[in-house]
This record gives structure tokens, C-alpha cells and sequence, in this order.
């Protein structure tokens, strides 16, 4: 068994907290599609001008340095968009794209299921490919899938493995796409391809 690396365990603990906003889309009725998607449509605005701010001024660069650069990746502190960048448009889109019941389990499949996976396949790296491992999606498809069929009500367990087979899928094979829009988006449009059977 490797240990887990802290800058993961950092990462993905953010990772899990933007669980929130598919939480907050289910359990609160007057929050509806046009309302997060334009707070969303804010917060990433908010997002690229902070990306661009940080690659591009002193006293930000020195910010960033002492409180996010340990848990930044190679290409982020180069200056490229972060994680958290690419995971709100990811949720953006699964909210325009799809019914509330199907963006809200995409949105967990990025936030819940990404997030095990990696953990996962850091701290049992078996069956390698490129930098993922099965090992890793394995382990984010039974964990999510547990998490979610017990805190969501009437959901379709052959819809939710439907999903998470197309979530992990992407997960393990996406390389071109960031899969923080690849995973809610692909997992997305494979249970919607499924009809109205939720």
C-alpha cells in the first residue's frame, strides 16, 4: 500500500465539498436550473479573473505560493486553469444540459466519485493506466454508488449504474478533456440517452 500523497488528500477534500452544490440542487426546491447556473456563470467569471490574477501579479503569485501552491499540479502552477475552475464549469454544464435528477447524481459522479477514485488508485495502484488506475475507478464505482443510492430517494439502481459505469469510464480513460467537464457531461447524457425511467 503507497501513502496517499497530502497534495491529493487536499485536493480532494475540496473536491468532495463542491459536493454542496448538487446537495443544495436537490434539497432546496426554489433553486432552480437558471438560478445556480447563473450563480455558477458568476463564480467561474470570478474563477478565470483569479486564475489570471495569480499568473500574473507579483503579490498574488506570492499569495498563492505560501497557501495553494502544495496542493497545485504541474501544469496549474505553470498557469493553466485549476481543478476548481474546470469542476465549476463542469457542474455549469451538467445544470444546463440535463433534468435535476440527472445533473445532480453527474454532478456527484465529478465531485464524490472522481475524488474516491483518485484516492483510491494513489493508495492501491493496481492495474495502471496512464497516470489513473483500475484499481482507482473500481473503487470510486462502489463507493459512489453506495453513497448515492442511500441518500437519494427513488433513484433507479439501473440508471445509477448506467451512469457510473460511463463516470468511471471517463474518469480512468479521459485525457484530451479535463474530466471535471467530461465526467458530469458523459455520465449525463448516458442516463438521459435511458428515457424518463427515473
Amino acid at each position: 500500500m503507497n501513502l496517499t500523497p497530502r497534495q491529493e488528500i487536499f485536493r480532494k477534500a475540496f473536491h468532495i465539498s463542491a459536493s454542496i452544490i448538487p446537495i443544495s440542487y436537490n434539497m432546496i426546491p426554489s433553486l432552480n436550473s437558471c438560478l445556480l447556473a447563473f450563480i455558477l456563470f458568476l463564480a467561474i467569471i470570478i474563477g478565470v479573473i483569479l486564475e489570471y490574477v495569480r499568473t500574473n501579479n507579483k503579490h498574488a503569485k506570492i499569495f498563492f505560493s505560501n497557501f495553494f501552491n502544495f496542493m497545485m499540479r504541474k501544469d496549474e502552477l505553470n498557469g493553466k486553469l485549476t481543478g476548481a475552475t474546470w469542476l465549476l464549469l463542469g457542474c455549469f454544464f451538467s445544470i444546463i444540459l440535463f433534468p435535476r435528477e440527472i445533473s445532480v447524481i453527474s454532478m456527484l459522479f465529478l465531485t464524490i466519485g472522481d475524488s474516491f477514485a483518485s484516492i483510491i488508485g494513489k493508495t492501491f495502484p493496481y492495474g495502471k493506466y496512464n497516470e489513473k488506475t483500475i484499481s482507482g475507478s473500481l473503487g470510486g464505482f462502489f463507493l459512489t454508488g453506495l453513497i448515492i443510492f442511500y441518500f437519494l430517494d427513488n433513484i433507479n439502481p439501473f440508471v445509477l449504474i448506467i451512469g457510473l459505469v460511463f463516470a468511471m469510464l471517463t474518469e480512468l480513460f479521459s485525457k484530451i478533456v479535463n474530466d471535471n467537464i467530461s465526467i458530469p457531461i458523459i455520465s449525463g447524457l448516458a442516463m438521459f440517452s435511458l428515457g424518463d425511467i427515473f
